[in-house]
């Protein structure tokens, strides 16, 4: 048996250590989140860390009526909207899961001896003796 509480019979996550709360409250960005999810700032200091001590737990999963949902404010999504939601995020799932491209070996852009071509040949001979002379005087 875990020594974790079980979140979804809480009213409110568990008070958190001075200690904890002190480091999550360094961050001066904890009131700014906590406002724009319209928390308390305690409740969401102790949520978070709640998950900081408890790094396995996974986040509950609420259900609420479409009635306290109108309640609260919110008016609930339309089944539609629910299947829309759902596809686009196994396409973003998909999206991530695929291959980028760069996990790939390099691979060598041309490889000119298994074209089989011919050397370019010039019209001034001029030129290919001057290429010949400083091919042999770059050899030791």
């Amino acid at each position: 048996m875990s020594n974790v509480p079980d979140v979804e019979q809480l009213d409110a996550p568990p008070p958190i250590s001075a200690e904890l709360r002190a480091k999550i409250l360094a961050d001066p960005n904890m009131a700014k989140m906590a406002a724009e999810l319209e928390m308390d700032l305690e409740e969401f200091v102790n949520t978070v860390g709640y998950y900081m001590n408890n790094p396995g737990v996974e986040p509950a999963f609420l259900v609420v009526s479409d009635e306290n949902l109108r309640k609260m404010g919110v008016e609930p999504p339309t089944a539609e909207a629910l299947e829309a939601n759902v596809r686009a995020s196994v396409e973003a799932i998909k999206a991530g899961q695929s291959p980028s491209g760069f996990e790939d070996a390099r691979k060598r852009t041309v490889d000119l001896a298994s074209q089989g071509g011919e050397a370019v040949k010039t019209t001034d001979s001029g030129l290919d003796d001057a290429v010949k002379k400083a091919r042999t005087s770059l050899k030791p």
